[in-house]
C-alpha cells in the first residue's frame, strides 16, 4: 500500500461502491443532447460561428460517458447545468439561449433516480418531459426550414 491510497477500517484499502445510471437518467441525459440539435444546425446553415455553437453542443454530450458511475453522472449534470444556465442566459444576444432548456434537462436527470428519490424522482422526470415537449415544438419550425 502507498502513502497516497486512501486506507479504511483495519488497514483495507477503501472502495466505494459504484451505481450504474438508472434509465430514466440516461434518456433525460440523452434528450439534453438531441433537443438544441435542430435549431443549431439550422443556425449553422444559415451562416452563425459554428465554434460556439457545436462546441455547446458536445458539452452536453459529456454526462453521458459517465452513464457507468452514477455519482460522477449526478456531478457532471449538475456543473455542467448549471454552467451552461448561465452560459446561454449570458449569451442569449447571440444565440446561445436555444441551449436553456437543455441545461434545464441536465439539472434534471442528475435527480431523476427513482432508486434514491422515489416521490421527487417521479415529478423530476415529468418535469423533464415538460421541458423536452415545449421548446421541441418550437424548434419543429426549424426542420421544417431545413426540408424545403
Amino acid at each position: 500500500m502507498t502513502a497516497t491510497e486512501p486506507t479504511g477500517r483495519a488497514g483495507r484499502p477503501w472502495t466505494r461502491r459504484v451505481r450504474p445510471v438508472h434509465p430514466w437518467q440516461t434518456k433525460i441525459a440523452l434528450t439534453a443532447l438531441i433537443l438544441p440539435a435542430p435549431i443549431t444546425l439550422t443556425l449553422l446553415c444559415a451562416g452563425a460561428p459554428a465554434f460556439r455553437l457545436v462546441a455547446t453542443l458536445l458539452l452536453f454530450s459529456a454526462p453521458l460517458a459517465f452513464r457507468a458511475d452514477r455519482a460522477r453522472f449526478m456531478t457532471s449534470c449538475v456543473v455542467l447545468g448549471i454552467a451552461l444556465a448561465g452560459w446561454s442566459i449570458l449569451g442569449a444576444w447571440e444565440g446561445t439561449l436555444i441551449f436553456f432548456p437543455s441545461a434545464l434537462l441536465l439539472l434534471c436527470a442528475a435527480f431523476a433516480d427513482p432508486r434514491e428519490y422515489q416521490g421527487p424522482a417521479t415529478a423530476v422526470t415529468a418535469l423533464a418531459c415538460l421541458l423536452a415537449v415545449v421548446p421541441g415544438l418550437f424548434f419543429v419550425g426549424c426542420l421544417a426550414g431545413l426540408v424545403v
